[in-house]
């Protein structure tokens, strides 16, 4: 037994405490189970991956829902009472009507681009989930149990733009203007009390060069929505570089939108994302969140599409 306990107690003899000098033929069972062994390591025990970033977001199916809509539909001119450029089919539950196509406006422009979203990825997927978590009427309705009615901006329904829209409806997520991708919402205010729901395309510096990402040169953003005048090729989808108020009207590359305002405030600068379905997490406005019968009506006078070089 001695032999046995021998390598431990030389191993852990530090441990004993100093006014007993160690004796072999005086440890018993006793002693041994005073032995303070040392504290073992902590072991850091791995998290659970977070899922690749492009496959929890939805922006790479929006870039290229804007890409089939400018080449298929852009600048077919922009109206205020017009939505959709084209009738959308709604997967196997019928067909989303436009409203005076080929013309259209921001925000339905904003929809439009979801809409085609969905049919990309279900041409590439096979999922039909997305068709599944809304009704076609949400697309169709004003009120505040129907996403296009949160879409148009209503701050009743604190919706202030495209981003709140999908927050409220569990299919979207807050990101500060600091950290947008390429395929985010953006809905601006400018100086003069009009405003514009867009999509995000990239940070600008003064000269209009598109950056990877936010840095100190930051003067603003493009963006692809709808704006302009009502004639063909003078107005409907297309990009414009926006630019802070605080940085003046540089020259651009391209047509520009000046005077918009940065904040903070997300009433005034509204900014986030869209996840993928797999990530929507069902939440939704009830009837009961807002005064019975409550449906927005579109700020035509705000939402004007007039931008600085149109």
């Amino acid at each position: 037994m001695s032999r046995l306990l021998l390598p431990l107690i030389l191993l852990f003899s530090g441990t004993l405490r100093a006014a007993e000098p160690f004796a072999l033929n005086r440890l018993d069972l006793g002693a041994f189970a005073a032995l303070q062994l040392p504290s073992a390591p902590a072991v850091s025990v791995p998290l659970k991956a977070d899922p690749q970033p492009e496959k929890q977001y939805f922006n790479a199916y929006i870039l290229k829902a804007i890409d089939y809509l400018y080449k298929n539909y852009g600048l077919k001119g922009y109206d205020i009472s017009s939505i959709l450029t084209h009738d959308i089919p709604y997967n196997v539950t019928g067909v989303i009507k436009a409203r005076r196509a080929p013309l259209t406006m921001c925000v339905a422009a904003q929809m439009e681009i979801i809409l085609t979203a969905y049919q990309i990825y279900l041409d590439e997927t096979g999922d039909v989930a997305p068709y599944y978590y809304l009704p076609k009427s949400s697309f169709e309705g004003l009120s505040v149990t129907d996403l296009k009615g949160h879409i148009w901006v209503n701050p009743e329904f604190n919706a202030n733009g495209t981003a709140d829209a999908l927050i409220n409806f569990g299919m979207g997520e807050r990101r500060p203007f600091e950290n947008l991708t390429p395929g985010d919402f953006v809905n601006i205010n400018r100086t003069n009390r009009t405003g514009h729901a867009v999509t995000f395309l990239g940070y600008i510096n003064k000269t209009g060069k598109v950056l990877p990402k936010y840095d100190a040169s930051v003067v603003g953003f493009k963006y692809f929505s709808s704006q302009g005048r009502l004639a063909a090729g003078e107005g409907g989808l297309d990009y414009r570089y926006a630019v802070f108020s605080k940085f003046g009207c540089p020259e651009m590359p391209y047509k520009r939108d000046c005077e918009v305002i940065y904040s903070a405030d997300q009433r005034m600068l509204n900014t986030g994302t869209m996840l993928a379905p797999a990530f929507w997490t069902g939440v939704k406005p009830s009837a009961a969140s807002a005064v019975p019968g409550a449906v927005t009506v579109l700020n035509r006078n705000f939402f004007n599409g007039i931008t600085t070089d149109d």
